[in-house]
């Protein structure tokens, strides 16, 4: 294709865009819509796995002692940890363990902890058990000890936050395909109205000889102009809405009690993001376009 081509085929699909302005802002908004939806339940996905992989490293039993308990009572605790028979070893998590532990998790994000010290978290016990086989009897003992505030059993957790990203993925699916099927409906109708416009431009083209692609290509650049204005500003909302659920979710982590839960940065999804939403942009654009082209264009 010959640069002075090449400048006039997009030179005619920004133009295109302009002459129908509403439409292509509603066909925009709806692209922004659904990548809009397509990002919540990605990021959604990620961090479920990101977590599922975290809480596979953890012990599979950690007692967690209530805050408040002083150190006769968190010796009555271990006590109860120490006599049953199911355990084969334990170890016991300080207060100020628990704080340098959140501190090296969070990393550069620890400075949401200024202002805290130690003793916010409670002293817990990792249990290593005889016969793994045996930990749900072993939850509901220790659940029953006095000063026990709660028994995580991390296996219980990955198959429930599995099952949560597994139904998540068919729902999110399903929504998806729906929205991404309105959109090349309603860019393919906006071209549509442009190609009606220039029915006799296109008539008096193809009359002195002008290609079918050539006829076909402006009006696909107009589709993927749409598409991927749509994912450029689809990306910059989900960027900034992301950025404020991370900050809000790490600075209510300690008071929620899920100081075991992480959540990626921005910066370590941005890349993906900008992928997935470019090229589900310029399909949805182009297949708008030639589902369009193909049937009421007729060259």
């Amino acid at each position: 294709m010959r640069i002075r081509t090449a400048r006039y085929i997009i030179k005619e699909g920004i133009v295109n865009t302009y002459r129908n302005i509403l439409m292509s802002l509603a066909s925009i908004m709806i692209v922004i819509a659904t990548l809009v939806v397509f990002g919540f339940f990605l990021l959604i996905a990620m961090n479920l796995e990101l977590n599922i992989s975290v809480f596979k490293e953890l012990p599979e039993l950690e007692v967690f002692c209530y805050v408040e308990l002083d150190d006769n009572q968190v010796s009555q605790v271990e006590e109860s940890v120490k006599n049953n028979i199911k355990v084969s070893k334990y170890d016991i998590v300080t207060k100020l363990q628990a704080f340098e532990k959140m501190e090296e998790r969070f990393g550069e994000d620890s400075i949401i902890l200024d202002g805290y010290d130690e003793s916010i978290f409670p002293v817990s016990f990792i249990i290593y058990l005889k016969d793994p086989s045996q930990s749900a009897e072993v939850v509901d003992e220790f659940k029953n000890v006095s000063g026990v505030e709660k028994v995580s059993y991390h296996q219980q957790t990955i198959d429930m936050i599995s099952k949560v990203t597994y139904w998540m993925r068919f729902i999110s699916g399903f929504m998806i395909m729906i929205l991404l099927i309105i959109s090349v409906f309603i860019i393919s109708n906006t071209i549509k109205i442009t190609v009606f416009a220039r029915r006799r431009e296109i008539n008096i083209m193809k009359f002195i000889g002008a290609t079918d692609w050539f006829i076909r290509w402006p009006f696909v650049v107009e589709g993927v102009i749409i598409g991927i204005l749509g994912a450029a500003i689809a990306f910059i909302l989900s960027g900034i809405g992301y950025n404020a659920l991370e900050n809000r979710f790490n600075q209510d982590l300690l008071s929620l009690n899920l100081m075991f839960f992480k959540m990626l940065k921005i910066s370590d999804v941005w890349a993906q993001l900008v992928l997935y939403y470019s090229v589900i942009g310029v399909v949805v654009g182009a297949v708008g376009s030639f589902l369009s082209i193909r049937k009421y264009l007729r060259v």
